[in-house]
């Protein structure tokens, strides 16, 4: 093959390639070459073991989806990254690290998918608990999950998942507790950044951000609203709280 022609084949995958790694950082790209792996492998006969929590609960929050299996009406779709959740564990942990009495705040996670997060947060006896999720599709999947979800240990009542674009939504005036699992690029997160920033402005209060796999922190340690929290997390997260 000539090598004009096979460098202008090689291009659109490298553009890719270059676009995830800015997404999900190096770990995060090769996580998913190892999801894609799986993939296959499931294609050839191998079955993979179902999600624990998904099995217990009979819900649907596990897997990956990449955002071109989605139907997503956004001028920032090219900024989002493929669904998929954090172990339940991993998410208590994340929660429950918060210094707070969580029945003070509301509990908002930003690109929510299909709501694993949120029936976590439920445990936890926030007044409100908020998804917000651009693909229509994985909105329905997370109403019917948290229709489904009733755990005995569930302490928060008031849980919804909303179709709506991050950079587009509103925070409400309360304190609050916001969940970013890296999903989406800077684009997206600056317009979050300054949202966020503005309602402080309106409404001065407390907020918290656990922002787990950060390939965007440098973003929020530049915020001059937010400062970066010394807390006991697991790996590849962080914690941000606004400045007194």
């Amino acid at each position: 093959m000539p090598m004009r022609k096979r460098a202008r084949l090689l291009k659109p995958l490298s553009q890719k390639i270059a676009r995830k790694l800015r997404q999900d950082g190096l770990c995060g790209l090769f996580r998913q070459g190892l999801n894609e792996a799986g993939i296959w492998f499931r294609g050839r006969g191998r079955i993979l073991p179902q999600d624990s929590f998904d099995n217990e609960y009979g819900t649907d929050t596990g897997g990956v989806i990449p955002l071109w299996k989605l139907q997503i009406d956004s001028p920032h779709s090219n900024e989002g990254v493929r669904y998929q959740t954090l172990e339940a564990g991993l998410l208590r942990e994340l929660i429950g690290s918060l210094p707070i009495r969580h029945e003070d705040f509301v509990y908002v996670d930003l690109g929510s998918g299909k709501g694993r997060s949120l029936l976590i947060a439920s445990e936890y006896p926030f007044r409100k608990v908020i998804g917000v999720e651009f693909s229509q599709e994985l909105d329905v999947i997370a109403n019917r999950n948290i229709l489904r979800y009733r755990p005995p240990n569930r302490r928060c009542g008031n849980v919804s998942s909303i179709c709506v674009d991050a950079a587009d939504f509103r925070f409400p005036p309360d304190r609050l507790v916001v969940f970013l699992y890296n999903p989406f690029g800077t684009g997206v997160l600056s317009r979050v950044l300054e949202n966020l920033e503005r309602t402080l402005h309106e409404h001065r209060r407390e907020v918290w951000i656990l922002y787990s796999n950060p390939v965007h922190a440098d973003l929020l340690d530049g915020a001059g609203f937010l400062d970066r929290e010394n807390l006991a997390l697991p790996d590849n997260a962080a914690v941000y709280k606004t400045g007194n």
